[in-house]
């Protein structure tokens, strides 16, 4: 017997807690909730199936989602077209009631749009490419694909419904830049941020590892991308005061589309990365940790006193990204229980953090004894802002707002 549920599709790159959080809160609403996922990386199956009724995972290897890749993922599709196909089948026969497409890229989500155009969409551009570059020069000479700049702005064009994360003007940045001033953006638009969930708050933790030692331990959770350390440099830019100041720094890092092996073995490897830092590398205050599960990450980290929040100072002044970007790393670290630094160039992240007095701001280049300030820091009174935040940054709390726009989008659909 057919489901009468509404269907609610994610189509991922691979899998994130963000999306994870409101499948979970939609499923429990009563709608049926589906994920396609293209790289089978990140957390694991078994920790998804909790928020998804179906969980179609392409798997196309660990390569980077590119045109210059194109040949290998064909290769990889090629090997396993039979499963592909199959797949594929079970997809077109899916009658969603609302699609959510997450870039980047903002390919798969363009060729969702075309093979569901009957369908309300809603594009989420988890990383606003646009802010990056300026003109669509810059973007093709650093790298990026003018297909994939095409898509992106196809995308924005022709969702129903834009869904971002960041500053609650970002979107006002999209005309002006890499796609000129003509973009056309759907009017139904909503910021929902990375929020809070229950199921991963833990209780603020009193047993901190500088209760033992009495050293300030930070941490820093987050995403290597597609190319390891070597395409995050900047985060040890940003630790490399911290560790001189005899701070302990505590590395925790997924991979997107590499394996956890790999993210490892470019911090063991003799290359130009790990000559760079090996002060850093080898220094007794640097750690670096195996990845671990979502659940059991907010957990190990609570223990320490302050998150970390790097920003790439050495970006060319076009690139607004710092300015405008809210991470998952703000949920990451209020589920915890832990404060955070955060570099002045994350203008919205600082923002949002001092408002609620949990985050202190740093200069990487002129950091000063960031030590003795933060001991000096009130912990009584940030356990009770972090407290506050974890309120107003509720999952469950936000969620009718974003379920009231999907209906607005399915709305608008119906009317065309």
């Amino acid at each position: 017997m057919k489901s009468k549920k509404k269907q609610i599709v994610f189509l991922e790159p691979f899998p994130t807690v963000m999306i994870y959080k409101i499948a979970k809160l939609f499923r429990k609403k009563g709608y049926e909730t589906i994920l396609i996922v293209l790289l089978e990386s990140g957390s694991s199956k078994d920790f998804h199936k909790s928020a998804f009724d179906k969980i179609f995972f392409f798997n196309l290897s660990f390569f980077k989602i590119n045109l210059k890749n194109a040949p290998l993922i064909l290769g990889s599709l090629f090997k396993k077209l039979r499963d592909i196909f199959k797949i594929g089948k079970s997809i077109l026969k899916l009658k969603p009631y609302a699609i959510f497409t997450r870039a980047s890229p903002s390919w798969p989500c363009a060729i969702m749009r075309i093979l569901f155009r009957k369908s309300p969409l809603i594009y989420f551009p988890y990383d606003i490419r646009s802010q990056y570059y300026m003109t669509s020069k810059q973007a093709i000479k650093a790298g990026m694909p003018k297909f994939e700049i095409k898509s992106e702005k196809f995308c924005f064009e022709n969702a129903e419904g834009i869904m971002h994360k960041g500053d609650p003007e970002e979107l006002n940045f999209v005309n002006g830049r890499i796609f000129g001033n003509n973009v056309k953006l759907p009017s139904l638009q909503i910021c929902f941020h990375p929020y809070c969930s229950k199921e991963f708050i833990v209780p603020i933790n009193k047993n901190k590892l500088s209760k033992k030692d009495k050293d300030i331990h930070m941490v820093y959770l987050g995403s290597m991308g597609t190319v390891g350390p070597t395409g995050c440099t900047y985060v040890f830019d940003n630790i490399k005061p911290l560790i001189k100041q005899k701070i302990h720094v505590h590395l925790y890092t997924r991979p997107n589309s590499i394996s956890n092996n790999k993210v490892v073995n470019f911090f063991e490897e003799d290359n130009n990365f790990t000559r760079t830092y090996n002060d850093i590398l080898k220094s007794k205050y640097f750690h670096l940790h195996e990845p671990l599960e979502p659940k059991e990450i907010i957990l190990e980290i609570s223990k320490y006193d302050f998150g970390i929040w790097p920003a790439n100072t050495a970006e060319p002044p076009y690139n607004i990204e710092a300015s405008l970007a809210l991470g998952n790393k703000l949920s990451s670290y209020l589920e915890a229980g832990i404060p955070y630094i955060s570099n002045e160039f994350n203008k919205y992240i600082n923002k949002k953090g001092k408002e609620y007095g949990i985050c202190s701001s740093y200069n990487e280049k002129k950091i000063g004894n960031i030590k003795d300030k933060l001991k000096k820091l009130n912990s009584k009174k940030l356990e009770k802002n972090i407290i506050k935040a974890r309120k107003d940054f509720d999952m469950d709390k936000n969620f009718p707002r974003l379920e009231n726009f999907v209906k607005k989008v399915v709305d608008f659909k119906n009317l065309k």
